[in-house]
């Protein structure tokens, strides 16, 4: 996780600056900050999880002192005595202790007998496949191969990213890959969401991403679109560049990958 959580809040309805890397950091705009206090903090009982009510209580209680009071959606314990995994409905997971007084942010690993487990990874996977499942496929754009989809991906993605652009560019050799592809809306800043919700609200949404990724206008008609909420779930799994490119599993995979480097990432026939 390469942003900050208290920072990732204060960005949560911002709009990055353009990247054209998936490691390219996003920058503030301040127009479109929401503030930690726009936030309501989670009664106890709606806390999902196993950790004890006076974890919970505790917890709670010092977000809202350090005035980052986000609704926390669950509080589970770690195999380290006393440090909780705290997942939330706006920002990335943290690591927060059971008394709520430190918070603590990136890789916990677990050192084993001549082993090293990373175990964030594994509570990053299983948050980002919570998130990935629960958005509506019918707010995603899905490219499907030929025949059964031997794998599936799902990419964060911003229709005036030259990377992405890219990635599009080769969508027929990853669906021959048995590769299905379901982009996610992402965009990079403030111009392009205008971009990106006349995508999504035209009536061939497939064709009309394939002409915006060409680098063509697209017009739509205003429509209830997902282009924010796609905005809000990346946020919440730690995206910060286009495209983000993640397994069905929700393990993270790249930024842009070529089709025959995807297909031995994804252990299927690379043929």
């Amino acid at each position: 996780m390469k942003m900050l959580w208290p920072v990732a809040a204060s960005l949560l309805l911002a709009i990055s600056g353009c990247s054209k890397a998936s490691s390219d950091a996003p920058a503030a705009n301040s127009a479109n900050q929401a503030t930690a206090s726009d936030f309501v903090s989670t009664p106890i009982q709606d806390i999902s999880g196993n950790a004890p009510e006076s974890v919970r209580k505790a917890i709670t209680e010092h977000l809202k002192i350090a005035d980052l009071p986000a609704h926390i959606t669950a509080i589970v314990p770690t195999e380290m005595p006393n440090l909780y995994w705290v997942t939330f409905r706006e920002v990335p997971p943290v690591f927060i202790s059971g008394d709520g007084k430190f918070l603590l942010q990136g890789d916990l690993n677990k050192l084993g007998n001549g082993t090293v487990t990373n175990l964030t990874e594994a509570l990053n996977a299983q948050e980002t496949k919570r998130q990935l499942t629960a958005f509506p496929e019918k707010e995603m754009i899905i490219f499907s191969p030929a025949s059964k989809p031997k794998a599936v991906i799902y990419a964060f993605t911003d229709v005036d990213c030259g990377y992405c652009r890219k990635m599009h560019s080769e969508i027929n050799q990853v669906t021959a890959k048995g590769i299905e592809v379901r982009y996610i809306p992402w965009p990079r800043s403030e111009e392009d969401v205008a971009k990106n919700k006349a995508v999504w609200c035209s009536e061939d949404r497939q064709s009309a991403f394939t002409t915006a990724t060409s680098g063509l206008s697209v017009q739509a008609p205003v429509c209830d679109d997902p282009v924010m909420n796609g905005r809000r779930v990346g946020m919440i799994v730690g995206v910060n560049g286009t495209p983000a490119i993640y397994d069905a599993n929700g393990k993270y995979l790249g930024g842009y990958i070529p089709a025959n480097q995807l297909a031995k990432i994804l252990k299927i026939d690379s043929k």
